[in-house]
């Protein structure tokens, strides 16, 4: 894996992973999960070339019942990866790491059907265009 500026570089391409805290504290152990998923997911498509995390707290922390809410863009060429952790119903997250697991396995389960289509238009001579949102 190659460094520059401290940062962690993605695959070939070398673009850094992106965090944001929204509404949320910036704990080492949140942020280091974070950067572990981002790279998991680099290992699965080293064609990535943006992969920005957000990770968002309660509005109201004094609002009972904390929500949390990840999302993860990823984009690769012919493609952008849009994935949360959004319950179905829309509903967010108890716990911090539980948001991260389930965006990370939306995100996970796109980059595999990405993977996939890849794979059907390259045996059809085309190339895919288009983009893959949760």
């Amino acid at each position: 894996m190659w460094r520059r500026r401290g940062l962690p570089i993605l695959g070939r391409v070398r673009s850094p992973i992106i965090l944001t805290f929204h509404h949320i504290d910036r704990y080492g152990a949140v942020e280091e999960r974070a950067r572990k998923l981002g790279h998991h997911l680099a290992r699965l498509n080293e064609r990535i070339t943006h992969c920005h995390i957000t990770l968002q707290g309660p509005d109201d922390p004094d609002g009972g019942g904390a929500q949390y809410l990840v999302k993860i863009d990823l984009m690769v060429p012919g493609a952008q990866i849009l994935a949360d952790s959004l319950h179905v119903d829309g509903a967010g997250h108890q716990d911090i790491y539980l948001a991260l697991r389930d965006a990370f396995n939306n995100a996970k389960r796109q980059l595999l059907a990405l993977r996939v289509l890849s794979r059907r238009s390259n045996t059809a001579g085309s190339a895919i265009v288009g983009s893959g949102s949760a």
